[in-house]
């Protein structure tokens, strides 16, 4: 939101620098983004007379000037514009002045032998036009109540400063220059002078109008009044330009500069149509009930003030006159209605529109206003007819009396709302204010107490609130511009701590309280993700947000785009992505992980939290090495590199080949387990994704369910770590070799060896595959080396022999394995 102070000094008396304003008005909640000095660009530039003009003799098309611009010595002047003459009156650029819209510094220089002392200059070279045919020349009734030398800027009304605000959402009253004037005045303790209302109308409740339950809800209004004998060919005066230009709008004519006037001023949008030109559309004189407010259908479609065609559809709320499309309800108006050189008479229009209808049309055809970022952030009724009251007055006052009837599309009910604010409420949350004892003379004793009565009355009086005395306190009522966010007693409160200034109040620091530590889970999982950086794995962070790829994603309410409409139910597919990118720019290998979240469609809406990854190619730090070697990990190697990430946790996982997992490769997958739980899968990226060229090379994708990994990783007997003595008496080892069938894992069989051991067995490995035809294409070899310690003697043959002969006779049993000799 831009603002002039001039504009500001008009509704409020101002009696600090823009510098500190600035300062106050940031501090206070309206960050001042940048302060503009619109005089920076003619400063040096002054008030001077062409006293005479006579022809440069070294150039046809230069002239030499006396100029009288105040001083006792007369300025003499090299010009080459071609409508320069005696006795005119210029703006004058002296020397040492910058003129930067032309990147020009004015020096004392001698131009084809002739020494020039200044600069006559144009409105393109003061930089306040885009193109100029010559100097400009300053109106003598303007200039003589000016003395000679006056600075530029004064002429041009150009001694102003714009601030540039930051409006955040929960204060509304900003999007208008009376907000930010009644702000101005609470934060100076200034007076505040609201502009009067010099004629009130007849108001008429329009019962036939359809308007559209979602856009027009119970605290909405809309209202439409018919104006006649205006002229659309007038101009605006330069008082009413000059505010609305400063402000970032640009001057069209008087009519539509009145009712942009009227939004910057009160934050209230208006909007005219030509009358003659709806009279035109519909094939009938246009009356108030003919207006509509509904959402536009399908393949309707409607060109607006900008140019450009719009395809409408049900999202989009629109105003109609006798159903026909005139105007995007709240955003923008119809081409073919809009008032213009031929215009005279118009039919005003002013509305509180639902920001929620206002944000979906906007969204929908992908553009902002003024008027809709108003909306959107809410406005008051309460205001609307005193805005329209405010825009007819100034019409009246170019164009006569009118004495039109404002049509409104509810009765209005005069009713003040109250805020019950307690006292001690107050006392309890804000706490005491710390001042100078007035009575010490050292600045270090402050004096502890609470606000008085009056200091309260004095800050929310200064906002415009009415206030009532009661014997807990006060009954407040808000202003209607202020009525979207202070809605509550906490609201009061805030609002009353913000205008005495929060660091006049006495600390109110808690209690020390027993400094927080890191749950083990927290700790699990912050030693899970250190090992995977570790072990060579870069962190990737991908958004939760994707687009609607299947029926089963759960899609978002309200999305800003279709590509983030849903709620992502895997991250492979992104990780897919990204080693594809590293691939593509060159990149010999990519290991990455991510915990983050997946989003389920069950019976309920299930989030759970996974660490997912992708491994492709070798990490190597000396290529040259082995540069001819294959690039490609094999599957033992990828999983390995899992394995190492999590060893830190002491868990141990279980792989069961699998191949149900579609994106994966049918006979290099597998699920992985945890304490006999599924907690996720390895594997190979299907070979069909690599012939599609949705995957570029083989590549290794995994996931983990984080809560089974820190489940079991923080149990007591795995978190904490448990010592005992190492024995130190010697191992026997003794091999079993077996036939099995294909179908019996090998972490199947050695659990079942353990579990047959007993204490004595220590270790067992697998340090044998055998296949052999004679076996058949169903049976493998393995051979088991076992190892068997006591910690308390040497053993003996006699001491394994039993629990040897268990084993052998339990694998025999349990997985009808034979015994090779």
């Amino acid at each position: 939101m831009k603002v002039s102070q001039n504009w500001l000094k008009t509704l409020v008396d101002i009696d600090s620098t823009p510098q500190d304003l600035s300062e106050k008005l940031s501090i206070g909640g309206f960050e001042v983004e940048d302060l503009q000095d619109c005089s920076k660009n003619v400063n040096g530039v002054v008030l001077g007379k062409v006293l005479s003009v006579l022809k440069h003799q070294g150039s046809d098309k230069l002239s030499i000037c006396q100029v009288d611009i105040g001083n006792t010595k007369i300025l003499q002047v090299i010009c080459g514009a071609r409508n320069i003459k005696s006795n005119i009156f210029v703006y004058v650029a002296t020397v040492g002045a910058h003129l930067s819209a032309v990147n020009l510094i004015i020096k004392r220089s001698e131009i084809r032998g002739v020494i020039s002392e200044g600069m006559i200059c144009s409105l393109k070279e003061l930089g306040l036009e885009d193109s100029s045919d010559g100097i400009a020349i300053i109106e003598e009734d303007i200039a003589i109540k000016h003395q000679l030398g006056t600075p530029g800027a004064v002429l041009l009304d150009l001694n102003d400063y714009i601030y540039d605000l930051a409006i955040t959402a929960n204060r509304p009253d900003g999007m208008s220059v009376l907000g930010i004037a009644r702000e101005v005045s609470a934060l100076l303790e200034t007076k505040f002078h609201a502009p009067e209302l010099s004629n009130k109308y007849k108001i008429k409740s329009l019962k036939e109008i359809d308007l559209c339950s979602e856009a027009i809800t119970s605290d909405c209004l809309y209202t439409i009044t018919s104006i006649e004998g205006v002229n659309g060919k007038q101009l605006s005066p330069g008082w009413l330009k000059d505010r609305i230009e400063k402000s970032g709008i640009k001057s069209i004519n008087l009519l539509v500069d009145l009712t942009n006037f009227i939004l910057l001023e009160q934050g209230q949008p208006l909007h005219a149509f030509d009358k003659d030109k709806l009279s035109k559309l519909i094939g009938k004189d246009p009356f108030p009930d003919d207006f509509s407010v509904r959402k536009a259908n399908d393949k309707e479609s409607l060109v607006c003030l900008d140019g450009k065609k719009y395809e409408l559809n049900e999202n989009i709320t629109i105003i109609a006159c006798c159903n026909i499309p005139i105007a995007i309800a709240g955003l923008i108006g119809g081409l073919d209605t809009a008032v213009s050189d031929t215009t005279t008479s118009i039919y005003l229009e002013a509305a509180v529109f639902n920001p929620v209808s206002i944000r979906k049309s906007s969204k929908e055809i992908g553009i902002r206003t003024e008027s809709s970022s108003r909306f959107e952030k809410g406005i008051s009724f309460e205001n609307t007819i005193d805005s329209v009251t405010r825009a007819i007055n100034l019409i009246e006052q170019f164009f006569g009396d009118k004495k039109p009837i404002i049509n409104i599309s509810k009765e209005l009910i005069n009713e003040e709302k109250f805020i019950k604010l307690r006292r001690n409420r107050i006392h309890q949350i804000l706490g005491p204010i710390l001042l100078k004892n007035p009575e010490s003379i050292s600045s270090e004793k402050l004096v502890k107490r609470n606000l008085s009565d009056k200091e309260i009355e004095d800050k929310l009086k200064l906002i415009g609130c009415i206030l009532k005395s009661k014997e807990y306190g006060w009954d407040v009522h808000v202003i209607p511009n202020r009525s979207q966010d202070l809605l509550r007693e906490i609201d009061l409160i805030e609002e009353i701590a913000r205008l005495v200034g929060y660091d006049l109040f006495d600390l109110k620091l808690p209690n020390p309280i027993k400094p927080g530590k890191l749950s083990y889970s927290q700790l699990a999982l912050k030693k899970l993700n250190n090992g995977f950086i570790e072990n060579g794995f870069n962190e990737v962070l991908s958004y939760s947000l994707v687009g609607e790829e299947n029926d089963d994603l759960i899609k978002i309410s309200n999305p800003l785009l279709l590509e983030t409409s849903c709620l992502r139910d895997n991250i492979w597919q992104e990780h897919l992505r990204i080693i594809n990118r590293n691939i593509k720019v060159g990149q010999t290998s990519c290991w990455i992980f991510e915990i983050g979240n997946i989003f389920q469609k069950k019976i309920d809406l299930v989030q759970e939290q996974i660490l997912s990854g992708g491994i492709f190619g070798k990490r190597r730090f000396e290529k040259w090495a082995d540069s001819d070697k294959e690039n490609d990990l094999n599957y033992y190697e990828a999983r390995g590199k899992l394995n190492e990430a999590i060893s830190s946790l002491n868990i141990n996982m279980i792989d069961k080949p699998t191949d149900s997992i579609e994106f994966l490769h049918p006979g290099k997958s597998a699920k992985l387990f945890i304490e006999g739980k599924e907690a996720g899968y390895f594997g190979e990226i299907h070979p069909r994704f690599i012939l599609e060229k949705k995957a570029l090379k083989k590549l290794y994708l995994f996931s983990l369910k984080v809560n089974n990994v820190l489940d079991a990783s923080t149990r007591k007997n795995k978190w904490i770590p448990i010592y005992k003595n190492f024995s130190t008496f010697p191992k026997m080892e003794r091999d079993i070799n077996f036939v099995f069938d294909r179908k019996y894992l090998i972490s199947e069989i050695i659990s079942q060896i353990k579990k047959s051991g007993k204490n004595l067995l220590e270790d067992i490995h697998l340090i044998d595959v055998f296949e052999d035809e004679k076996f058949g294409d169903k049976f493998v070899s393995y051979t088991f080396r076992l190892s068997y310690r006591s910690s308390d003697k040497t053993l003996l043959e006699s001491d394994i022999t039993n629990i040897h002969s268990n084993i052998i006779t339990t694998l025999e049993n349990k997985f009808k394995a034979k015994l090779r000799d």
